[in-house]
């Protein structure tokens, strides 16, 4: 039930699931059930898994998507990308990045028609 967050959380880290199940004190087979959703979890575990990936029981269990922010070093030399998106997540962002793409478009298009618009009245 809540694998796929615990997968990507793990990914997001760049963790291994045998790094995961060495701090989890658990084989790395039985935390790669964990994240197919084949071995239920206690409350307990859940807690586990949340502090060793960083993040809150809430992150895991919530049906809201993962919110992904790039925040850059003062150097700017940290930048790291991850491409490790589930289709189903990558698919909301591409669309929702297509939106603003159309809205800049729009923006563009008006703002050069205001340019027009204010030569001629020149």
């Amino acid at each position: 039930m809540h694998g796929t967050k615990i997968r990507t959380f793990r990914m997001l880290r760049g963790y291994s699931q045998e790094e995961v199940a060495a701090k989890l004190h658990i084989t790395q087979s039985t935390y790669s059930r964990i994240e197919t959703d084949e071995h239920k979890l206690t409350v307990e575990m859940l807690k586990k898994i949340a502090n060793v990936l960083e993040v809150s029981v809430g992150d895991i269990v919530s049906n809201e998507p993962i919110i992904i922010q790039n925040n850059a070093s003062n150097q700017g030399t940290q930048i790291a990308r991850n491409e490790n998106f589930y289709s189903d997540q990558k698919e909301v962002y591409e669309k929702h990045l297509a939106s603003k793409d159309a809205e800049i478009m729009r923006l563009v298009k008006q703002v050069e028609d205001l340019m027009k618009l204010l030569g001629k009245n020149k």
